[in-house]
């Protein structure tokens, strides 16, 4: 096949096979005498493969010739692609960390110049909530796995034909981290033996509506809490979110712009 052709089979560009072919990594099964145009067989495309992998894993294209020639096994190349991806991942982690902690301060330093919504008290009932529980690191948390923790929650309430209300998240202070229950409010009195129930007693809250992206609900919380302090209130028990509207008009609910969510602060005179 001609270069464009292999170049497309291959996912590379024209540039790039000519920039192999002058080192020597990968050649032309044949060129034409005297129009110079290069021909690929489908056979080369493994070599291929391994020189793009290779180079994936920032190895110089010298010492790809090097491994190539020394006919890499697949084994070794599968492992250290994998030892490659879970390096990534970490990169990966760390950076969103990284950028939860900007977006996170980012939001205080905004708030003390935005108009919050007005701060309410109410009496709330005691209520019942069936959910999975997950230990957080320090603020701002990495909230990766509570979206999935709900909808794990919300399946197995469905498997069990458990009506339920409206998803609440419960923050409790664990000493080696924060404490989170991922649940749904309900009023069944079935137990399931993979959920934890969290029974709720009926409290005194401070309460605020944060709508909008959840990166910034701790601009929200802040002012919650300094609302409360500045009252002459004494923050006390679980603080909760309760998600009101989670839905909007992304596919993935990645920009969180429809949110809606209630913070509740528990507190006493």
């Amino acid at each position: 096949m001609r270069i464009g052709e292999f170049a497309q089979l291959g996912q590379v560009s024209v540039r790039m096979l000519r920039h192999y072919e002058s080192m020597d990594l990968l050649t032309p099964d044949s060129v034409d005498p005297f129009s110079g145009h290069r021909s690929y067989t489908v056979a080369q495309l493994p070599r291929l493969n391994r020189i793009m992998a290779l180079n994936a894993l920032g190895i110089s294209l010298r010492k790809i010739a090097e491994l190539i020639d020394a006919d890499l096994s697949t084994t070794e190349l599968t492992g250290m692609l994998n030892l490659r991806r879970h390096q990534l991942r970490a990169e990966q982690s760390a950076a969103a960390a990284k950028l939860a902690e900007v977006e996170f301060r980012l939001a205080l330093i905004e708030g003390t110049a935005m108009n919050h919504p007005d701060c309410i008290i109410k009496e709330l009932p005691a209520e019942r909530v069936l959910g999975q529980t997950v230990v957080l690191g320090e603020p701002p948390f990495d909230t990766s796995e509570i979206g999935p923790l709900f909808g794990t929650v919300a399946d197995r309430l469905a498997e069990a034909g458990i009506r339920h209300a409206a998803g609440i998240g419960i923050y409790s202070d664990a000493g080696h981290g924060t404490e989170v229950t991922c649940g749904y409010r309900t009023e069944a009195a079935q137990d399931l033996a993979d959920l934890q129930v969290t029974e709720l007693g009926a409290c005194t809250a401070a309460t605020l509506i944060h709508e909008g992206s959840m990166s910034r609900i701790g601009a929200s919380w802040q002012h919650l809490s300094k609302w409360c302090i500045s009252q002459g209130y004494s923050l006390t028990g679980p603080c909760r979110e309760v998600y009101l509207d989670t839905d909007d008009d992304t596919a993935d609910n990645s920009d969180q712009a429809g949110w809606i969510v209630e913070l509740q602060q528990p507190i006493i005179a």
